[in-house]
């Protein structure tokens, strides 16, 4: 995948997918100040279990990628923990996108390691599986497919298909340009 430019947003994202693509609006950043946008890795977690995570872990994906794990919706354990995140951290993963649950949640901030999810617990997950990793996965009813774009931020998590990225980076510079103009107008206007 090509580099991104810097001034991509979450905002801008869904403006230019008309706001497809936005996950459930309960997945929030662990820490202020974040943002990530990389290419898509998926795995689905079972219930209250993280094994896929695992998987993944023994098999890095590109340095770059953004892990999405889908599946923990309902889990009152963690997705990962603070040992976890600095393995991804450290493998070149470049966040983490789940619908589920996080713990060590200090750590992982100060660590700098960026994550959106629906929530802190302190409670451990089983490692039993089973373990998908690769493939499709679905968040709050958003498909999402390992290669897809992640664009994430403060206000919130948006998903590009991989086959729309071109058409949708067009519509979002259009946006940004269309912004700037009128920004500059309203700073014209400034008693």
């Amino acid at each position: 995948m090509e580099k991104m430019p810097e001034w991509l947003n979450a905002t801008l994202a869904s403006d230019a997918s008309e706001g497809e693509g936005v996950l459930p609006l309960d997945i929030l950043p662990l820490q202020p100040d974040s943002l990530v946008v990389g290419s898509a890795y998926v795995a689905l977690m079972s219930q209250d279990d993280n094994l896929s995570v695992r998987e993944v872990l023994a098999h890095l994906p590109a340095p770059g990628t953004v892990l999405v794990v889908a599946g923990a919706s309902t889990s009152r354990t963690a997705t990962i923990g603070g040992l976890m995140a600095l393995e991804m951290q450290n493998g070149g993963i470049a966040g983490l996108v789940t619908d589920g649950l996080v713990r060590d949640s200090r750590e992982i901030r100060e660590m700098g390691f960026a994550v959106w999810c629906r929530g802190v617990t302190p409670t451990a997950p089983r490692k039993n599986g089973p373990a998908i990793v690769g493939g499709t996965v679905s968040i709050g009813g958003k498909v999402i497919r390992d290669g897809d774009l992640v664009i994430a931020d403060d206000d919130g998590v948006v998903i590009w298909p991989q086959e729309r990225i071109p058409e949708l980076l067009a519509k979002a510079e259009a946006r940004l340009k269309q912004d700037n103009e009128r920004l500059a107008r309203l700073r014209r206007q400034k008693p």
